[in-house]
């Protein structure tokens, strides 16, 4: 048994890994169909969406593309599973928007308690040897280095803005250097970086996309409250919650709905920019010359443009939450 995987950036992939095809086929997987990879879904987002179904799959076929083993793109595949409905939004009820990581903090439950160890026993594989995706280095590394998991969510903006031509370009230029993912050309690198610092500052980390995510998470925390949801509902998809919120007549839910509505936020006063975001960007290691060297030590402009973007997230993320 095969099967074709035609994706708008990477082209076609052929699976033969049975045990792929049976993860990709899982109802883990194929609940991240129904969630969005920004969190927001597309009729209160200020910019196209794409599904955790799509990234993890992107994911997947960046570490085949790069030559990791089976092991590794099983991981990858898997990695983000444990997201609650509406991924990182959640992050401003129960986690800290700074650090992004409540899924991570229930990855080994959420994997534990789905059909995916069975799945994997039929292979004799093992789930705890997925779980800590620190093993895997091609497909997780610490900000600022490039991994496939922060490349695929990078591309998939970057082509909704530009294109397969755009995407193309920054693909002929990755290799896998001793299980390190960096690219062969300073140029590639730089405007992979700059498009990604981009992003960074007018798409995830922007007044307009933080608002968005606070008026959702008031909405998902009060609903909470008011036990019109549970936090098991957060455990299914974006859809499923909000069929459940738009069916209910309270003043407070549908006020903020309105404003989700609204072709843009960032002029609420009442929100103010003061919205703790984790502050991503990537700072790749390029080949050169037969060395491999970070991009911010050969390009003096990146270096300073980064640092006065991290200055500018520091001073917000610097607030208490709890205030």
């Amino acid at each position: 048994m095969k099967m074709k995987i035609n994706d708008v950036v990477y082209g076609e992939e052929e699976i033969k890994e049975q045990v792929l095809i049976d993860l990709i086929n899982s109802k883990p997987l194929q609940r991240l169909k129904k969630i969005s990879q920004q969190g927001l879904p597309q009729e209160y987002c200020h910019r196209p969406v794409f599904s955790r179904y799509e990234h993890s799959l992107g994911v997947m076929i960046i570490l085949r593309r790069l030559g990791a083993d089976l092991n590794e793109q099983i991981a990858g595949l898997i990695h983000d599973v444990s997201h609650t409905a509406f991924s990182h939004v959640t992050e401003l009820i129960f986690g800290d928007p700074r650090e992004d990581d409540y899924q991570d903090k229930n990855h080994f439950e959420f994997i534990k308690n789905s059909e995916i160890p069975s799945i994997l026993k039929k292979y004799n594989l093992e789930y705890s040897k997925f779980v800590d995706l620190k093993e895997y280095t091609l497909l997780e590394n610490e900000i600022p280095n490039l991994c496939a998991d922060r490349f695929d969510y990078a591309m998939r903006e970057i082509f909704m803005e530009w294109g397969k031509e755009k995407t193309d370009y920054y693909l002929k230029g990755l290799i896998n250097l001793n299980a390190i993912m960096i690219f062969n050309s300073y140029n590639i690198a730089k405007s992979f970086a700059l498009n990604f610092l981009k992003h960074q500052t007018y798409n995830w980390g922007s007044d307009e996309g933080k608002i968005r995510y606070k008026i959702l998470a008031e909405i998902l925390e009060y609903s909470l409250k008011k036990r019109f949801i549970s936090s098991k509902d957060l455990w299914g998809d974006d859809e499923c919650v909000l069929s459940i919120l738009r069916n209910i007549d309270d003043k407070e839910i549908t006020s903020r709905f309105k404003l989700l509505e609204k072709k843009s936020v960032s002029d609420l006063e009442n929100y103010g920019e003061d919205i703790p975001k984790k502050f991503r960007y990537v700072d790749p290691l390029i080949f050169i010359n037969g060395e491999c060297v970070k991009l911010s030590d050969v390009s003096k402009d990146y270096k300073i443009l980064v640092n006065l973007e991290k200055e500018k997230a520091l001073k917000i993320n610097s607030i208490d939450l709890k205030n």
